[in-house]
């Protein structure tokens, strides 16, 4: 599991966090204005419900979690990617990659994805440099196999290579920008590549059914059923649901009322509760933040 930021709540922004999500990785997503973070969940239940009426998601949910996050250090922190998906200003983009660069990981990539801009202008007051590039989601990210990768004139080649291997591990493929337009694609174009990722999920659903039916299920004959084996797996806490989605280093112990969300530890709710923040989960304002004590 990889985790991931992406700073900018917007439109585009909310597509990357639910396809890294929908590939299993943890997202934090960032934004400033708290209007614009309450309808975050809200639009990647809507394009989950769209993908899957299109036929666009082999599995009914996202795989992995997205956290909405009011302040951007405690966003960045302990990310391996981040992606800016901030306004196309330029002034505004450099002031956030120098917020970025001195709270994150020194070996967190930090990628831009904007349209036109300069890479090069984008990261002038940013530190470490070399982890800096440029990678553009093409809309509407879901179903578009290809990503746009721009290097700056400092990003150092390890680091392309670590975003290779997470882009491609989500099937999809990178391309370096070809002269100084970027590549847009037509209404045709996108529709061309949804069709194409149907087909491919149509007969990767006929595979798995075939194989069903010629392969013979195998059951446990130890002294545990399937079943038990089943439901103790269903009941054990993963990885993700155990550490605190703010400080990633304490257990989460911290119920909230009235939504009943755990998602930190303790000493991270009340940092919560007392700036009057809201859920990273379901962001509704949070009353209380109750100790849990973990047997």
């Amino acid at each position: 599991m990889v985790h991931i930021a992406v700073v900018g709540a917007g439109q585009m922004g909310v597509k990357i966090a639910g396809e890294f999500a929908y590939h299993g990785h943890r997202v934090k997503i960032y934004d400033s204005n708290t209007a614009t973070l309450n309808k975050v969940h809200v639009i990647l239940e809507d394009d989950r419900k769209s993908l899957c009426a299109d036929g666009l998601l082999p599995q009914q949910y996202f795989l992995g979690q997205v956290f909405c996050m009011s302040r951007l250090e405690e966003t960045v922190k302990d990310a391996d990617f981040i992606f800016e998906v901030i306004t196309e200003n330029l002034e505004i983009k450099k002031d956030i990659f120098e917020r970025i660069s001195h709270c994150c990981k020194q070996n967190a990539v930090i990628a831009s994805n904007t349209l036109r801009l300069d890479i090069n202008l984008i990261n002038e007051r940013a530190m470490h440099k070399q982890r800096t590039l440029g990678l553009r989601f093409l809309f509407p990210v879901y179903y578009i196999p290809e990503i746009e990768i721009v290097p700056a004139t400092l990003t150092d080649s390890t680091f392309i290579e670590k975003v290779r291997k997470l882009i491609e591990g989500m099937g999809k493929t990178l391309f370096f920008r070809s002269g100084q337009h970027p590549l847009v694609l037509t209404e045709k174009q996108r529709e061309e590549r949804k069709a194409a990722r149907q087909q491919e999920i149509h007969l990767s659903s006929e595979v798995g059914t075939l194989m069903q039916r010629l392969v013979p299920a195998l059951h446990h004959t130890g002294n545990e059923s399937v079943h038990t084996l089943q439901r103790d797996a269903a009941v054990t806490p993963s990885y993700m649901d155990r550490d605190c989605a703010i400080c990633m280093d304490r257990l989460r112990d911290c119920l909230f009322t009235p939504c009943h969300h755990m998602v930190t530890c303790y000493e991270c709710g009340e940092i919560l509760q007392r700036r009057h923040d809201a859920c990273p989960i379901c962001r509704k304002d949070i009353d209380k933040a109750v100790k849990v004590y973990h047997t």
